[in-house]
């Protein structure tokens, strides 16, 4: 039997009575001399990993939790359900274990209805023996996030100058990675028990209306239901575990799981290109077997330069790999261009993982896998041919080429049960419902498409469920708007965050705007504790208002919460300008941003207290033809321009009486060219701004 790092540690975790395992690396063997089987239950076993041991501390934090969890929650309980339940209509079947489907399950257990989630766990490896799912409840980036913070906080130099084997590092490094994802695994579960939720490990088919077990379920609870018109659907679910009322645990089970509503959340795959050869998963790895590596590498080459690639790419260098590659078959422009990402924010990321070490070849892929060494044959290096002729070795190999939506699986039968789904695999829905073409049935997540992040999946569930379980007259998807921007993270060391428009993306809307940017060096904390990265406001010219916000830096992903509520309000940069930020934050940025912004304005922040003198009576069409001819009338001598008091005088000759200082400061912040004069230009643009727009009828 084989197991994976992190399942091994978790296993251990799990069960204190597991002995005598034994360790080496890549798909190494590991036996068990002795584990505690209970006798309600027959035990799964994990396969297709590697092993680890795990420090007594952790042993200690997993029993005090278990200490500390509520007495419905039996550890070796996860992912059963009785058949009593089971046997019940349900109002939400969740098919999906994500982001989205736990939070679809909890909104509707929230609305007051009973619900149960069906998930099918990504690797029979990251199942230990009591049930508990690594992978439950958890985004698909989880292992990346886990692995960022320990390459933050460890320090494999020191772990290296103490002659310390990469194998033991390695196991150091997962076993954090096991314990954060116990505690989230165990907390979804223990959140779903909490609201009354049910949660069922198998693989789960959707079935379709005019199937026998639908019509079946349809006559059983029919006096379930107000109307037969309504309709119910059936899920048929494989390869589970029940709680049998008279013989007890049941393994390998197939049962039949009805609801009123069925919410679709696959989630997603790795693309895997032709040419590469998954097969050797010791050493080729996807965005999804990359969550299994069992061994700290010596080099990194990784293919394709989305968020995925360039968070990988980063963590892997910050964890001390010296050799790490970035393959592009593009360029870098275009492939930022196209993660929505500001061209001055890609430049610093370009900038940071060059200075690092991080090699990012353009206009290259790999041709060829000539050599990919054998399990066992831990010296040896990938062999690849280049494009361009020229051959490079790794130790790890990382396709990090994208994902697809998991719509277009005959295990899931989403399209024999009636339920659109494109090429792709992506399943069609009304945008704002989220229901799909089959009575019923509604989707959300990566199955789904686009943005395929999971706190707008998380979104999109909860939307979802509102909309099938509503029964009041009001619109409760009206606010709804699919295809509102999103803010991004990015998990890279330091981080990025952005939202709203680039400026590129601002003129192709029609936009004139200007770009502020603050460096981080230009606020306290960032001078003292983390100098890179850059803080950029992208403003409308005319307004002042910000329609972008693009961060690179410590905390920029959180940051970028503040960017976006300034976008989604309108904010202005004179507003921001007047706000009162925390001393030694790195909010105080905004402002700094905000400054170089309006140093860029033909009318900043210091003419919008003249403005609003000018404002105070507003009953005049100041239309050109009008401005002209008062214009012409005090310009007595024909120049063309006005002096200091013919500007007075023209203010009064349009039926306002404007004081000195504010004359005097009009010339001296419109004499661009210190003559002492305004010209009739520079007299018409200070009206365009305080005109007023004519009452509405």
């Amino acid at each position: 039997m084989k197991i994976s790092a992190a399942a091994a540690a978790l296993l251990s975790l799990a069960l204190p009575t597991a002995t005598a395992w034994t360790v080496s690396r890549h798909n190494s063997a590991m036996m068990v001399s002795s584990v505690h089987r209970s006798a309600s239950m027959s035990i799964r076993s994990p396969s297709l990993l590697q092993s680890t041991t795990v420090k007594d501390a952790a042993m200690e934090e997993v029993a005090a939790a278990e200490a500390a969890a509520p007495a419905s929650t039996n550890p070796e309980m996860f992912g059963t359900v009785s058949s009593s339940k089971l046997n019940k209509l349900y109002d939400l079947v969740v098919i999906g274990g994500g982001p989205a489907g736990v939070a679809g399950a909890i909104k509707a257990a929230q609305m007051g209805r009973r619900a149960i989630v069906i998930d099918k766990p990504k690797f029979d490896a990251g199942v230990l023996p009591n049930g508990l799912d690594l992978f439950f409840g958890g985004p698909t980036g989880l292992f990346s996030k886990a692995l960022r913070d320990l390459a933050k906080t460890t320090n494999v130099a020191a772990m290296r100058a103490q002659h310390m084997d990469s194998d033991v590092i390695w196991k150091q490094i997962t076993n954090g990675i096991v314990k954060l994802a116990m505690r989230n695994s165990e907390g979804q579960c223990r959140t779903l028990a909490r609201y009354g939720i049910d949660y069922l490990q198998g693989s789960a088919m959707l079935l379709g209306e005019d199937d026998p077990a639908n019509a079946v379920a349809e006559k059983k609870f029919a006096k379930d239901m107000d109307s037969p018109e309504d309709g119910l659907r059936s899920v048929k679910v494989t390869h589970t575990g029940v709680l049998d009322d008279y013989v007890g645990f049941v393994d390998d089970a197939e049962v039949t799981v009805t609801g009123t509503k069925v919410l679709v959340c696959t989630g997603s795959k790795s693309t895997r290109l032709p040419g590469i050869p998954f097969e050797e998963s010791h050493r080729i790895f996807d965005s999804d077997t990359i969550n299994l590596l069992g061994y700290f590498p010596r080099s990194v080459t990784i293919s394709g330069l989305g968020i995925i690639g360039i968070e990988f790419a980063n963590i892997f260098n910050a964890l001390g790999v010296k050799d790490v590659n970035i393959l592009v078959r593009g360029d870098v422009e275009t492939s930022t261009k196209k993660l929505g990402m500001d061209m001055d924010v890609a430049n610093e990321l370009m900038r940071l993982l060059k200075k690092s070490g991080v090699k990012v070849l353009e206009g290259t892929s790999v041709s060829e896998f000539s050599y990919v060494p054998p399990p066992g044959a831990d010296d040896e290096y990938i062999e690849m041919k280049l494009n361009d002729g020229s051959t490079m070795q790794t130790d790890l190999f990382f396709a990090a080429t994208g994902r697809y939506p998991v719509g277009k699986n005959e295990e899931t039968g989403l399209e024999s049960a009636g339920v659109e789904v494109a090429d792709r695999g992506m399943v069609g829905i009304d945008k704002k419902t989220l229901a799909t073409s089959s009575k019923n049935v509604y989707a959300a997540g990566d199955v789904i498409g686009p943005p395929a992040l999971a706190s707008t999946s998380m979104e999109q569930a909860q939307r979802a469920v509102s909309a099938m379980f509503h029964e009041g007259d009001d619109d409760v998807t009206k606010d709804a708007n699919h295809d509102d921007p999103l803010s991004i993270g990015v998990w890279t060391i330091p981080e990025m965050g952005y939202f709203g428009l680039t400026k590129e993306q601002a003129e192709k809307e029609g936009y004139s705007v200007v770009e502020g940017t603050a460096r981080f060096d230009q606020c306290l904390r960032g001078r003292v504790f983390a100098p890179d990265g850059l803080c950029k406001l992208v403003v409308d010219e005319k307004e002042g208002t910000v329609l972008g916000c693009h961060l690179i830096g410590k905390e920029a992903a959180e940051m970028v919460h503040y960017g976006m509520a300034l976008v989604k309000a309108g904010t202005s940069i004179f507003e921001i300008l007047q706000t009162v930020y925390t001393a030694v934050t790195f909010h105080e940025l905004f402002k700094e941003a905000a400054l170089d912004a309006n140093s860029k304005l033909d009318f900043g922040v210091e003419w919008q207290e003249i403005f609003a003198i000018l404002q105070s009576e507003c009953d005049i069409d100041f239309s050109e033809d009008y401005l002209r001819e008062k214009f012409d009338s005090i310009d007595e001598d024909g120049s063309g321009e006005l002096d200091e008091e013919e500007m007075r005088a023209l203010f009064e000759s349009m039926g306002r009486t404007v004081s000195k200082r504010v004359i005097f400061n009009i010339m001296r912040l419109s004499d661009t060219d210190g003559n002492g004069t305004i010209d009739f230009g520079e007299f018409k643009a200070i009206f365009d701004k305080i005109a007023c727009p004519k009452d509405e009828e």
